[in-house]
């Protein structure tokens, strides 16, 4: 048996997700049992770039027929759109069984917008009108979180990302609750509504590996693989104990510690196909993984880490702090470096060619 089958045989409040925007990796995690996909501005890049380019050219093209006032980035836009409704449908049999948790498809917001709170709820709106099972992925920055906040409340599933701190979480959970509870003394359901909070460990790693190195401080490099898991399982219990209503997911996998030590956690995890199939016949034993806590040592290791502080103790950051955290800066610049590259291969599709 697979073991991302056993574990959610066993731990089912454990979810399997896929983290890809391609459908040959979405037909592989439902053969895995995913329940759920999520997509970023990295995969949007890799669809433009890895797949062949006359069906993406044509929706470009047809596009910018349609509305030639288009620039490259709001090409891109729509195009993500466009192909976001024709692949969402893959999960649409799971969605119709009618648990609003799973069967979903998510995207996320322009890259480009992070400070922007119209453009994110407009986008967000963008996003929920591709379909029942849509859910939006928005950037935990101060805007961002208002955004969740105002796209919550107007009954779309918003899932927080980029949150690399207990401080970004809590804030996600708190405009979420603002939002369920307008709605409920106005009369409204948030029953079919899937707030959901992507906490990123494997980018947490690479960013407290290179906060050390240019302090040029001294941290027990087995501390170092775990400061990203201490984060999230931390995150993660806190929600529970005050009874927020967001779900984490564990997303951006850099070792298998990024699934193991999550098995039993009421979470979703969002794992591309390349670690799903290394994972897939792997030895490590099906257990609860998530309820043994980071060893102590470890934890004062990296609180050697200025950094750490930041993203593990709460009332550390305010909302205005967000977007210059040091991993939300390194994710923007990768996500964007990535998804340029996309952009640049539409403003090619989109000029005029000459023979």
């Amino acid at each position: 048996m697979s073991k991302l089958i056993e574990m959610t045989e066993k731990f089912p409040q454990s979810e399997l997700w896929t983290d890809s925007f391609h459908v040959e990796d979405h037909e592989y995690g439902l053969s895995q049992g995913s329940k759920g996909i999520t997509t970023s501005p990295t995969w949007v890049s890799k669809m433009m770039t890895n797949e062949p380019l006359e069906g993406n050219a044509a929706i470009i093209r047809r596009l910018h027929e349609e509305d030639p006032n288009l620039n490259e980035i709001e090409l891109a836009w729509k195009w993500t759109l466009e192909r976001g409704k024709e692949r969402s449908g893959i999960m649409l049999p799971l969605f119709e069984k009618g648990n609003p948790k799973q069967g979903r498809f998510s995207i996320q917001t322009s890259i480009y917008e992070y400070n922007n709170f119209e453009r994110m709820l407009q986008m967000a709106r963008d996003v929920d009108a591709c379909g029942s099972n849509m859910q939006v992925k928005i950037p935990c920055t101060e805007a961002g979180v208002r955004a969740i906040e105002a796209a919550t409340y107007e009954g779309i599933s918003c899932m927080g990302t980029q949150c690399f701190s207990l401080d970004q979480a809590l804030a996600a959970a708190e405009a979420v609750e603002r939002a369920f509870a307008r709605r409920e003394q106005e009369g409204l359901s948030n029953e079919f509504i899937n707030p959901m909070i992507a906490l990123l460990p494997g980018m947490q790693d690479e960013t407290l590996k290179s906060h050390c190195d240019r302090l040029k401080l001294i941290v027990h490099p087995d501390a170092l693989n775990w400061g990203g898991i201490a984060v999230a399982k931390k995150t993660i219990r806190v929600l529970k104990e005050r009874n927020y209503r967001i779900r984490p997911l564990i997303a951006y996998y850099r070792s298998y510690l990024h699934w193991s030590q999550f098995i039993g956690a009421d979470c979703a995890q969002t794992i591309p196909v390349k670690w799903q199939k290394r994972i897939e016949n792997c030895a490590i034993e099906i257990r609860d993984y998530f309820a043994e806590p980071v060893e102590e040592w470890k934890i004062e290791e990296l609180k050697k880490l200025p950094l750490f502080h930041q993203v593990y103790e709460e009332g550390s950051l305010k909302p205005e702090d967000f977007v210059k955290l040091e991993p939300v800066v390194n994710t923007f610049r990768y996500f964007t470096a990535e998804y340029q590259k996309a952009v640049n291969m539409i403003r090619d599709i989109a000029l005029p060619e000459f023979k």
